[in-house]
């Protein structure tokens, strides 16, 4: 169907139609509230549903102290850091990425089994049990180092258990050793647990999995950005598991910075013990040479004068011993750290270095290393931070070099002095018997031997001693513990629940009416067009074509005498005599009108007439079950009198009828007749008021042919069922000045409230309609009110 109406007129009139009213929503919402309660119920029992089934996640958290290095930190360090060389402060963000580490929880993850998962079974779904919660306990006898991913039912009795998986169910007694594809497992029964007719599930996952799930589930963060406490937490559906998780992690975290701290005296003590392995070994060759020696040659010991030439030799040999020792220690150190692997290990300590420059820069090299090792873990060769840690060593270890050769140099000058005064000694024993000469050289060579061993001996306990008065960085200011549950937060869901379920009709609704194309709304006419309205017709719930007479009080007869009023108004500068009566199309309710309009008018003793010009489709002879043998079509063909065409309606003292009459070929032409202006001239004088009833308006042009003879023009629309388009062909009409006084008749109003009326009344009113007859509509279901079907 077509009719002129442009597209900015079309657009003008949604943009303005399209406004919210509140008022009119309120009004929908209670039209359709059972779908309201329907919504909220279905969404509450939702809710329930998913509070029963959801389990509690309640968050975990322990709070550590990273302490500063010098509380914790080693004599060589506070030397270093009183020579100004280090910062006081340790770097929490970096310890916080070292507790994050995958391979800390790795650890975590092996040393609690964490790769072993057991579920109860439920009726919905299964919850994961840990630890107390279990009904028995698992002991890994023996890990398979191929196992991979398996899940197994578990069903646990009083004196044994059945475990069913890919090799089917086996039963074992608890404590017997069986085989998975993890490995060998002992099973231990917890008496402490009702066992679940249910069953349970066990599942072996990936440990590397595990451990990345639960790396992932950590948070650690400082409290404080000023401070050096940090919260470790943890969201986990079970806390006994958290708890445990978190604390192992502490452990196992205060372990590494243990190992971290002591790898340097490691090295030293492994240096010290071959060393004194070494020089045991040359001890005991010695003094079995020097037993050897006596025996063979009868010699029990020395005389006195060589006695105290072997005293001054060994004074002289000690001081001798110790600088070569010395540069011994600094040639191992200069290869050590000149070689490329010395580049990214640490430097021992406690090697004999009593030169406070030189352990001072070992110290700083040996930290600059464990910081440089920590920051590849989680860094690039590209990190700015990683980068400016590698020019520091590199510039720390030149240092180093440059230290060792001046003290080399040094050292190698205090031995030469110490040789030349060791030949006056030589000399004088040179002039000794040649077997005592013998002894004493022997005799020498143990003394030195057991002057190096103690030495060595004694180096190696004051470094065990260091190892073991070193402690934590760090202090536990409170370990794991139950803050409470976090989720699912009951109030919320409800009221989530509550939102959704008074959204989704709410959003219906309005997506409803913003695609809806039929007239909702008073509105959605009166921002439209500025054609005024004459009245509106509610739903009459009765079968009669004419609802209203003489003693009729229902809602719609006093809504057409509104009507008839608002007509007389209409005709306040000349009187309202033809009324043509019309509609865009079919089905709108214009014959229905014409009729009732016409007996509104004839109870007041108006001598009124209808015309049936809807000579396409006429309805109302049939309504008024009214039968002629002539009609319009019969008077303009062929010369028959007026008076023999007009006939009185039924029950009706004032009101006739001139039915259509034959349906013609060619309406529009007969309706062009010089006897269709002789008809209305002999009505305008015979009759007070004149109705015409003719076709629709957006089909056919019968109506705009018989405007010249009215003096009044009523557009029928029906609510719900005429189109939105339909008010800017009205305007247009209206501008165009088509129709004389042309106004607008709102038919079948079912929900007044919802029409955006206040008629006064106090009735609560349907919405009906009539196309010349009244149409009786089945009661509308909940949902087809929702939806704004149509029966």
């Amino acid at each position: 169907m077509s009719y002129p109406v442009n597209n900015a007129e079309n657009e003008y009139a949604i943009q303005k139609g399209s406004q919210f009213d509140l008022k009119k929503f309120i009004y929908k919402i209670i039209e359709v509230l059972p779908w309201f309660i329907f919504s909220v119920g279905i969404s509450i029992f939702a809710a329930k549903i998913y509070l029963r089934y959801t389990l509690d996640v309640s968050k975990i958290s322990a709070f550590l102290l990273i302490k500063d290095q010098e509380e914790g930190g080693s004599s060589d360090y506070k030397a270093l850091k009183e020579m100004g060389l280090v910062n006081g402060n340790k770097d929490v963000q970096n310890e916080i990425d070292i507790i994050k580490s995958y391979s800390l929880m790795k650890r975590v993850v092996d040393s609690l089994h964490l790769n072993i998962n057991l579920y109860k079974e439920g009726r919905v779904t299964a919850s994961p049990t840990f630890g107390d919660l279990m009904p028995v306990s698992i002991q890994l006898v023996e890990e398979n180092p191929e196992s991979r991913p398996e899940s197994y039912k578990l069903v646990v009795n009083e004196r044994n258990f059945t475990i069913n998986g890919p090799g089917g169910a086996q039963t074992y007694q608890y404590g017997q050793v069986f085989e998975v594809s993890l490995g060998k497992l002992i099973f231990t029964r917890n008496q402490n647990l009702k066992l679940d007719p249910g069953g349970y599930r066990i599942l072996f996952s990936d440990r590397d999995a595990e451990a990345k799930k639960y790396r992932s589930a950590i948070d650690v963060r400082k409290t404080n950005d000023m401070g050096g406490i940090i919260e470790i937490s943890m969201l986990d559906e079970i806390p006994q598991r958290a708890i445990m998780i978190i604390n192992k992690l502490i452990d196992v975290y205060n372990y590494a910075g243990l190992d971290d701290k002591n790898i340097a005296g490691i090295r030293t003590i492994k240096f010290l013990n071959e060393r004194i392995d070494t020089v045991s070994r040359e001890l005991n060759e010695v003094e079995m040479f020097a037993e050897r020696f006596k025996r063979d040659n009868k010699i029990g010991s020395i005389s006195e004068e060589a006695n105290m030439f072997l005293s001054q030799a060994l004074l002289v040999d000690n001081k001798k011993s110790e600088q070569v020792a010395q540069i011994k220690v600094l040639e191992s150190l200069e290869d050590y750290v000149g070689g490329a692997k010395g580049a990214n290990e640490i430097i021992p300590s406690g090697l004999g270095i009593i030169e406070p420059t030189m352990i001072a820069l070992i110290s700083n090299y040996n930290l600059l290393v464990q910081q440089k090792q920590a920051m590849s873990l989680k860094s690039t060769e590209a990190d700015p931070t990683l980068r400016n840690l590698l020019m520091q060593l590199r510039d720390v270890r030149e240092n180093l070099l440059k230290n060792i050769g001046v003290l080399k140099t040094g050292l190698q000058t205090n031995l030469n002095q110490i040789s030349s005064n060791f030949g006056l000694i030589e000399s004088k024993i040179a002039k000794l018997p040649g077997k005592e000469r013998q002894l004493l050289n022997i005799t020498r060579q143990i003394n030195l031997k057991e002057t190096l061993y103690l030495y060595l001996l004694q180096k190696r306990e004051e470094t065990e001693l260091s190892l073991a008065s070193n402690i934590n960085n760090t202090r536990v200011v409170d370990t794991a513990f139950n803050t409470g549950i976090v989720s699912p937060v009951k109030s919320q869901i409800h009221l989530f629940a509550l939102l959704i379920g008074l959204a989704i009709p709410a959003i219906f609704i309005i997506l409803r009416d913003f695609f809806s194309t039929r007239l909702n709304d008073r509105k959605e006419i009166e921002q439209g067009t500025s054609v005024p309205i004459l009245g509106e017709l509610s739903y009459e719930k009765n079968k009669k074509n004419i609802v209203i007479d003489n003693k009729s009080r229902s809602p719609i007869s006093e809504q057409f005498r509104l009507i008839r009023t608002n007509v007389q108004y209409m005709g306040a500068e000349k009187q309202v005599k033809t009324i043509l009566v019309s509609s865009f199309m079919s089905g709108e309710g214009k014959s229905f009108v014409s009729l009732n309009l016409a007996s509104s008018m004839g109870i007041t003793g108006a001598r009124t007439i209808i015309l049936e010009f809807d000579l396409r489709k006429p309805k109302l002879s049939k309504y008024l079950n009214v039968q002629s043998e002539y009609g319009l079509s019969n008077y303009i063909i062929k010369d028959i009198p007026i008076k023999d065409i007009i006939q009185k309606v039924p029950g009706h003292e004032h009101i006739s009828m001139i039915s259509s009459g034959p349906i013609p070929p060619n309406p529009a032409e007969l309706l062009l007749s010089e006897k269709t202006t002789r008809l209305f001239e002999y009505l305008r004088a015979n009759f007070d008021i004149i109705i015409i009833d003719t076709a629709p308006v957006g089909l056919v042009t019968d109506a705009l042919l018989l405007e010249k003879y009215v003096d009044l023009t009523m557009f029928i629309v029906r609510h719900q069922y005429s189109y939105k388009a339909v008010i800017p062909f009205i305007d247009k009409l209206h501008r165009d000045k088509k129709f004389k006084s042309l106004s607008i008749v709102v038919n079948g109003i079912k929900n007044e409230a919802s029409f955006g009326n206040g008629y006064g009344y106090g009735y609560g009113y349907g919405y009906g309609y009539g196309y010349g007859y009244y149409v009786t509509e089945k009661k509308k279901s909940f949902l087809q009110k929702l939806l704004g079907t149509k029966v």
